[in-house]
């Protein structure tokens, strides 16, 4: 059975990065995953104090946040989902503190100490321009490949100012639902 961690940083339980990783959550389900979840929003996550004792011992130091539950889940994971709604060109500053804080992932030379996982992101962003943000997502994708996490799907609403956009495109309610399914 494979293992499924998702990440939702967005302010909104029910807007459209929630039903979209909702969406990947349940085709995940339907193909046997055993999934957790954690809404960023909810979590006490704290910065990145940038000491670097996580490059040598894989560990964080920081031991007064939810983030030590939420790596463990990682480590485990077969595959990890990143949900974010795009703030200023970029992920929500949730979703950056967790980012952050997952330097324990790779060695003090830059190797990953763990096997490498599939990760499917999920955005949502209030421009109709599909292009509009592809060089962030570009750059996302490429810090995460650094953590041993590679984007196998991205799944993107556009003209999302509505917060049922995602919800009422089924088009894009069965990309998500495939790609969960397809793990």
């Amino acid at each position: 059975m494979k293992k499924v961690v998702a990440f939702l940083g967005s302010p909104r339980k029910n807007g459209n990065t929630a039903t979209l990783v909702k969406e990947v959550i349940h085709g995940a389900q339907d193909a046997g995953a055993e999934i957790a979840t954690f809404n960023l929003y909810d979590m006490n996550i704290k910065p990145c104090q940038g000491c670097l004792v996580c490059r040598k011992t894989g560990q964080c130091v920081i031991q007064e946040d939810d983030f030590d539950n939420m790596f463990k889940h990682i480590i485990d994971a077969d595959v990890v989902v990143f949900g974010s709604p795009v703030y200023v060109w970029q992920v929500t500053a949730q979703m950056k503190l967790l980012w952050d804080r997952l330097c324990g992932l790779f060695d003090e030379n830059f190797k990953t100490r763990y096997a490498a996982k599939s990760l499917i992101m999920v955005y949502s962003q209030g421009n109709p321009n599909a292009q509009a943000f592809q060089t962030s997502f570009q750059t996302n994708e490429a810090v995460l490949k650094m953590f041993g996490l590679h984007v196998v799907n991205t799944i993107l609403v556009t003209g999302g100012t509505d917060p049922n956009t995602a919800a009422n495109n089924k088009e894009l309610l069965l990309l998500a639902y495939e790609a969960g399914k397809a793990i």
